[in-house]
Parts: structure tokens; C-alpha cells; sequence
């Protein structure tokens, strides 16, 4: 039994890096997990953006019982 076992957490920006780790530590952990990442270019960010392929893999890494969207968080 995980710790998160019936839980359902969401994590912006998983497509890469620490949101990814994160995605796929609680996923592992037994929490069905909803990731999002926004994919598209920002004229602030000093790199370059993640792609809806990157959010895909991260989904693949989390399991069945992962939902993905490209969509802003905040809408």
C-alpha cells in the first residue's frame, strides 16, 4: 500500500524537471496523478519550452491512472 493510495494530487509544469520527478515519485507512491503543462513558448523563459510530447512521456511514466493536459492551470 503506497502512501498515496486514493488520492489525486495535480502538478503544473511536470512536463520536465522537478515537476516531472515529482509527477512520477507520487504516482509511484499510489496517487493518481493530473499534470499539466502549459507546451508553448514563453518570451520570459530563459529556456526552451516543454513540448506536448515531453507531457506524454511523463503521463506514460505515471501509468493508467494519469490524465495530461497542455491546457493553463489556471483556466
Amino acid at each position: 500500500m503506497g502512501r498515496f493510495d486514493g488520492r489525486v494530487v495535480l502538478i503544473t509544469g511536470a512536463a520536465r524537471a522537478q515537476g516531472r520527478a515529482h509527477a512520477v515519485t507520487l504516482a509511484r507512491q499510489g496517487a493518481d496523478v493530473a499534470i499539466c503543462d502549459v507546451a508553448a513558448p514563453m518570451e520570459w523563459a530563459p529556456y526552451e519550452p516543454a513540448t506536448p510530447e515531453d507531457l506524454e512521456e511523463t503521463a506514460g511514466s505515471c501509468g493508467p491512472r494519469a490524465a495530461a493536459s497542455t491546457a493553463p492551470a489556471s483556466t
